[in-house]
């Protein structure tokens, strides 16, 4: 192994780079930070020029146009000392938790709490509201078409069944753990990196009478980085309420607006620190990079952040407009309406986290509102 130091722009958003980094190169074995420079351990085979090179590149893809972050909202608490260490939360292996008791219950909760406000939102003669469960895997055919693979493939996480061969199988508990590439075939299902793509799938080649909003919680997937999980808040596998809108401009935009602005009053209510934000998705390959700055400039996509320690924020929920990249792909239509899609997110398990992080696990010192509830 051999160290390798590299200087970055200053300018460079270091809480974004980090979460990158390590997908430059499967060489790359350690990666830490000292101000700007990063120093990386790397195997003895590695190009140092040719990986210097590489991160420099993607480096400078993480200088904005501008410093200012746009803040859409912001709820600021003087938090007395904030908690990362929970009773009640498990931790499994890397980006895999557990909750319990307290947890448990706040998981519970905030699910049901975005649940109803989506159903008093959006339950009315005028909308198809509709409650689902979903499926965990997702066709590799159906992911493909999402463009999600194009975007942000470094989320993928594949699904391989074993090989329908006695003598192969037999082999299968003999095997080193790390060479089962002969007994496993191709994948055709993957772990979905986003909740939504079920919805696609489920309503391609239909024409829907009137505009539609689906509610669900499923699973996610993300391959965040092998020097991600380490992280707080930063999850293989997590649960997602979901809400997905279909209709014409007006009805996403005004329906993104009013769930907006339904959440700025409930973050008012339980008082926690945090702020909405205009945001953009990871994108990784430089040729896609120009869609963060699409994203920026359109405010296509909203993000709630919640402080969990001095100064560290973590995404909550997302808020993401789409136009027409599921509904022409999946030929989704309403009768009689240019039809487009959008989404609201919410991470349970991040929700709860920063949650307990600024009022820990003692329900006496909760806001009133969730504390009469957990006492009930």
């Amino acid at each position: 192994m051999k160290k390798i130091e590299i200087e970055l722009d200053d300018k460079v958003i270091l809480s974004e780079f980090k979460k990158i980094v390590g997908f430059v190169s499967e060489n790359i074995e350690g990666v830490r930070f000292e101000n700007c420079k990063l120093i990386l351990n790397v195997s003895d085979d590695t190009n140092e020029s040719e990986l210097t090179n590489d991160i420099i590149s993607l480096a400078n893809k993480y200088i904005p146009n501008s410093s200012l972050e746009q803040k859409e909202f912001e709820n600021r608490i003087d938090v007395i000392k904030y908690e990362n260490d929970f009773s009640s939360v498990h931790y499994f292996d890397d980006g895999m938790i557990s909750f319990s008791d307290q947890s448990l219950f706040l998981f519970n909760y905030f699910n049901s709490v975005f649940e109803k406000i989506a159903e008093d939102a959006f339950s009315n003669e005028k909308t198809d509201f509709v409650k689902k469960i979903y499926p965990v895997m997702l066709p590799v055919s159906s992911y493909k078409k999402t463009g999600y693979l194009k975007r942000s493939p470094q989320y993928s996480i594949f699904c391989c069944s074993a090989v329908e061969n006695l003598k192969s199988l037999g082999k299968i508990d003999s095997i080193n753990f790390y060479d089962y590439k002969s007994v496993i075939n191709n994948p055709q299902y993957a772990l979905s990196p986003s909740a939504c793509f079920h919805v696609y799938e489920e309503y391609k080649n239909r024409i829907l009478e009137k505009d539609t909003v689906v509610t669900f919680v499923q699973n996610v997937f993300r391959n965040e980085g092998r020097f991600n999980f380490s992280q707080f808040g930063r999850m293989r596998d997590y649960h997602v309420r979901e809400i997905v809108f279909i209709g014409d401009n007006d009805f996403i935009n005004n329906s993104m607006e009013k769930m907006i602005g339904k959440i700025k009053e409930f973050i008012k209510y339980v008082n926690v620190d945090s702020k909405i934000i205009v945001a953009t998705d990871s994108f990784i390959l430089p040729k896609m990079q120009k869609f963060k700055k699409i994203q920026q400039l359109d405010k296509s996509k909203y993000e709630l952040q919640v402080s969990y320690d001095v100064d560290k924020y973590m995404s909550v929920a997302s808020f993401n407009l789409h136009g027409t990249a599921f509904t022409y792909p999946f030929n989704i239509k309403i009768k009689d309406k240019d039809t487009v899609t959008g989404c609201i997110g919410f991470g349970l398990e991040r929700f709860v986290l920063s949650f307990l992080s600024q009022y820990g696990e003692d329900s006496n010192n909760w806001p009133e509102l969730i504390r009469k509830e957990y006492k009930n």
